[in-house]
């Protein structure tokens, strides 16, 4: 069989079947809750951040709205670990360089743009010190991911959403650039995450607010948007976060994204043969999912306050999705983790996928969560100091003179 072919293997539907009792009821939760990954706010783990540990989830994202200094973020990751322990918490964070960085100067490294690494008359060396440097920041604070990264291909100069977030127009720069960057990154000890499958670089939509769409056919995919993943994968890279994006060449089923595309998710995992990769969804909470009109299917449960996200959830967990970002509000966290729970109570075929997903990320865990620290709470544990202008000289030797500069 072709890909075409696959693909319409995948497309035959199936009868959900009746869960085994050892996965019902609180069991089915606490598994739902681990595929889960919040965030909130606050500089200290407030009532929120307390409630989704005690659920079970599985993952914490940390944003501006929770970082003033280094001993601070590194105190309140300490602390989010040891309330969850002894089971691990992945803590991440969104480090790209550039606009999207939450840890900023003067307290941490001056990160660049994944495009102004990518212009440098060294981009390949630059790229792998970034790496480096973010990674030894993020341990300093407890912080075991970075959503990073980017691998998009800018071929769009209207795609306002990726810009300066990608390494550029040439898929040959992305890939090394891009595998450079997860060589540093986790031989640092930080996993990395490439994203956004299956590529969001020539797209206009911003997936913030609406559903974009790559109009591309798949030969075009392969060869431009897919190829800086095929790069990350071949170095090892640990996850991988699928996008809010319409695929036609890939899912021609309407109104059916990325992120809930069984065929574009196997499609990462054998054909460019990521296998037991830990694959998650970008944030759930982006305006593209809100507005999808799922048909019904029996046994969903719902409605849900946060309207159509919860549904997005359980087809993503049919698609293979490993874990799901809802990163602000605790309402729709919890409408997430119910309709998990429900569609794994309900359904064998999923909850035999919710248990391959713990699998996974019990192995990305075993592989870059740290333990919660000793100490008490309220500090920040044995850590090390963050050294912003070394950091910021690292980066800025491996960039040299912009490539054309006199």
């Amino acid at each position: 069989l072709g890909f075409r072919g696959t693909l319409d293997l995948l497309a035959e539907p199936t009868r959900p079947r009746r869960v085994p009792e050892a996965t019902m009821g609180e069991d089915a939760a606490r598994l739902a809750a681990r595929l889960v990954c919040f965030g909130f706010d606050g500089y200290t783990p407030d009532a929120h951040a307390r409630e989704m540990i005690a659920k079970g989830c599985g993952a914490v994202i940390i944003f501006d709205r929770n970082i003033k200094s280094p001993t601070q973020v590194a105190t309140l990751c300490a602390d989010l670990k040891r309330l969850a322990a002894p089971r691990p918490l992945l803590v991440m964070i969104d480090q790209e360089g550039g606009r999207v960085r939450r840890f900023r100067p003067p307290q941490f490294s001056d990160i660049p743009a994944a495009a102004a690494i990518g212009a440098c008359s060294n981009p390949v060396k630059a790229a792998g010190a970034t790496g480096g440097v973010i990674a030894s920041e993020l341990r300093a604070c407890h912080v075991d991911m970075t959503l990073a990264p980017v691998l998009d291909v800018n071929t769009n100069p209207n795609n306002a959403v990726i810009g300066d977030r990608s390494y550029g127009s040439d898929a040959r720069v992305a890939s090394a650039c891009g595998a450079a960057f997860i060589d540093a990154l986790q031989a640092g000890g930080v996993a990395g995450c490439a994203k956004h499958w299956p590529g969001h670089g020539d797209t206009e939509e911003d997936s913030h607010d609406a559903l974009p769409a790559s109009r591309h056919g798949l030969r075009r995919l392969e060869s431009v948007e897919m190829a800086p993943f095929r790069a990350a994968v071949s170095a090892n890279v640990a996850s991988a976060l699928v996008a809010h994006l319409l695929v036609p060449a890939m899912e021609p089923e309407a109104h059916r994204p990325a992120s809930c595309s069984e065929r574009c998710v196997t499609h990462l995992r054998k054909n460019l043969r990521f296998g037991d990769g830990v694959v998650m969804t970008d944030d759930m909470e982006m305006g593209a999912l809100r507005g999808i009109p799922w048909p019904d299917r029996e046994g969903e449960g719902g409605p849900f306050e946060s309207g159509a996200v919860p549904r997005a959830a359980t087809e993503g967990l049919r698609a293979g999705i490993d874990l799901f970002l809802a990163c602000h509000t605790r309402r729709l966290q919890l409408d997430v983790i119910e309709a998990l729970t429900i569609v794994i109570e309900r359904d064998e075929s999923a909850a035999a996928k919710a248990r391959k997903a713990r699998r996974r990320l019990d192995a990305l865990c075993a592989a870059y969560v740290s333990a919660a620290p000793p100490g008490e709470f309220g500090t920040p544990g044995p850590t090390t100091s963050v050294d912003a202008v070394k950091g910021t000289a690292t980066v800025a030797s491996a960039m040299g003179e912009p490539r054309g500069r006199l």
